[in-house]
This record gives structure tokens, sequence and C-alpha cells, in this order.
């Protein structure tokens, strides 16, 4: 017959499991999120005619390119990093999938699909990493 301190313990560990599956979810999202505004950005840059550059809020298209870019370039390392449960990226996640989350709806005038999906997949991240850090190292 098992002791409520093994049960408790048991419990504890899928808890982690459950929080470490979610942390790996929110890495891979999150880097999901820095291809896709990787995408747009140099999208952005080259064929500008993809886009309605009168549907942005303040800018050209060009800015919001550069923009898009160098959230990609912090967003594909901290999801890796996330994936590897490191304590300093779930902070960085936090702030970088909001970041994200404000330029994909800053832009959304321009391609709204898109911008849509990156708004659901930084949103995503944000709930998984700000929920589930329990597994953190």
């Amino acid at each position: 017959m098992a002791t409520t301190e093994t049960k408790g313990a048991a419990s504890e560990d899928r808890e982690r499991s459950i929080d470490a599956r979610w942390l790996a979810f929110a890495g891979a999202y999150l880097m999901l999120a820095g291809v896709l505004n990787l995408i747009w950005g140099i999208t952005a840059l080259a064929k500008d005619d993809y886009f309605v550059e009168g549907g942005l809020v303040w800018s050209s298209l060009n800015t919001w390119g550069w923009i898009a870019i160098l959230i990609a370039a912090i967003q594909i390392p901290t999801g890796a990093l996330v994936y590897a449960r490191r304590f300093g990226a779930t902070l960085i996640a936090v702030l970088i999938a909001m970041c994200g989350m404000v330029v994909n709806f800053l832009s959304v005038g321009a391609y709204p699909v898109w911008s849509i999906v990156a708004i659901v997949c930084n949103a995503l991240v944000l709930w998984a990493v700000t929920v589930h850090s329990g597994a953190v190292r």
C-alpha cells in the first residue's frame, strides 16, 4: 500500500512531466513564431507587392520588415532555450512573445491572416510559459 508521501511524490513528478511537455511545446511554438516573423520580414523587404502598405499603423513595409527580422532573431534562439528548460529563457520568452504579439498586431493590416496566425503562436507561448514554468531548471 502506498503511503501519502509516495503518492505526493508521484503526483509532483507527474505535474513536472506535464509542465516539461508544455515548455517543450512553448519552445517549439516560439521557434515557429520566429520562423514566421523571419519569412514575413524577408518577404516585406523583397516582395512588398504581397502586402497592403496602407494597412500599416505607421512607417513603411521596409521598417516593419526589419523589425520582424529582429524579433525573429531573438525568438528562434529563445525558443531553443525554452525547449531546453533554461530559467532565464522563460523571462525572455514572456517579453519576446509580448513584443511579437504587439508587432504582429500593429502590422495586421498589411497581411491579416499571417499576422493572426503569428499572434496566436505568440499567445500560446505566453500562456504555456507563464502557467507551466514549474519544470524550469
